[in-house]
């Protein structure tokens, strides 16, 4: 099968921007100026194009191959294809190239924002993961080895070198409800991040280790609840607005020969009001990410805390065309108590083929 849509997003804001074409709180600058007071922006490159192959073997059972590209390859606005997922899955096994094991994907709401709550950890990863379900779906779980993606600051006595263990998630599910539409799980995630010390001359690790709990709840009627809370020490590739910021690890303040992990958390809450089941849907919700000091800040400008409001309706005008509308909020704040906010408006056309 080959499908995907076409997306057309425009925003606007206001009383502060970002500096992002997603509504990434780390992104809000600290300092408002003539500049980044107000925007507007239109994008399509989150459309996406898929290809889906299914085949039944006697001797290995039901084969998936998956493959789908978005748009976001390049600088913003190059539109260029950037592969998304590509794997094979089979007999509970899933190899190449997926979202990772540690993202619960039943946990968040549905934004036009393309990169949601900030405390979700909503990413892809090239991995090999083991799932398997029992007692009728009630209960899954799963385990992973991951490529591993680290993110520190490494000051003047240390340096990065390539790494040489994988990331290991795993979970554990439990399902229930008519058709299994709730659902509660504990997730955690295991690292070991390399780096060499300069000042000895040895290559050292810092351990990283993460745990999550997460669900989506279907409570009564037409109203159905999403949450994830994470805490860990070093794992900002699972904390989407911690992402790419060097605070897996910083050197000691009071010690720059020596290094250490930081510790963070997130977490997210959000409800669904179904108006009109599968074609009219409100929801709302509010998310946080924080780094805790340890041994006091390595720098004053340091990112410590960042939130995310949102409100959103989308609209299903016909089977392949929706229509929807967004509100955003969000703030930033550093360690030296200094902060930022900024607003969103979005608008949002898809069309699916």
């Amino acid at each position: 099968a080959v499908g995907g849509y076409i997306n057309l997003r425009a925003g606007y804001d206001f009383d502060g921007g970002v500096n992002n074409i997603d509504f990434i709180p780390y992104d809000i600058p600290m300092q408002e100026t003539y500049a980044n007071r107000q925007k507007l922006m239109m994008d399509a490159t989150t459309s996406r194009i898929y290809l889906k192959a299914v085949t039944n073997s006697n001797k290995l059972g039901r084969i998936v191959v998956f493959i789908d590209a978005d748009f976001r390859g390049g600088s913003e606005n190059s539109y260029t294809p950037r592969v998304r997922s590509a794997y094979v899955s089979l007999g509970g096994f899933t190899f190449g190239r997926d979202v990772t094991t540690f993202c619960d994907l039943l946990a968040a709401p549905q934004t036009i924002d393309f990169q949601g709550p900030n405390a979700y950890n909503y990413f892809f990863s090239t991995m090999i993961r083991y799932e398997h379900s029992i007692y009728r779906d009630i209960l899954k779980f799963g385990v992973a080895a991951e490529l591993p993606n680290v993110s520190g600051t490494y000051g003047d006595s240390f340096a990065s070198i390539p790494q040489r263990v994988p990331d290991f998630p795993v979970y554990m599910q439990v399902n229930w409800g008519r058709n299994k539409e709730s659902h509660f799980r504990a997730s955690a995630v295991f690292r070991d991040m390399y780096l060499h010390n300069e000042s000895t001359g040895n290559n050292t690790s810092l351990f990283g280790w993460g745990v999550q709990a997460s669900g989506n709840i279907k409570v009564a009627g037409p109203l159905q609840l999403f949450f994830n809370g994470v805490y860990g020490e070093g794992i900002t590739p699972y904390i989407q607005d911690l992402s790419g910021i060097g605070l897996d690890f910083t050197p000691n303040p009071h010690n720059p020969r020596s290094i250490q992990t930081m510790p963070m958390y997130g977490w997210q809450a959000a409800a669904q009001i179904d108006l009109v089941p599968n074609k009219l849907a409100i929801s709302g919700g509010y998310s946080m990410a924080e780094v805790c000091r340890r041994n006091g800040a390595y720098a004053d400008d340091e990112y410590r805390r960042g939130q995310y409001v949102f409100g959103n309706i989308f609209w299903d005008l016909a089977p392949c065309c929706q229509l929807a509308a967004e509100y955003l909020y969000g703030t930033r704040e550093n360690m030296d108590g200094m902060k930022g906010h900024a607003n969103r408006v979005n608008l949002m056309v898809r069309y699916n083929f």
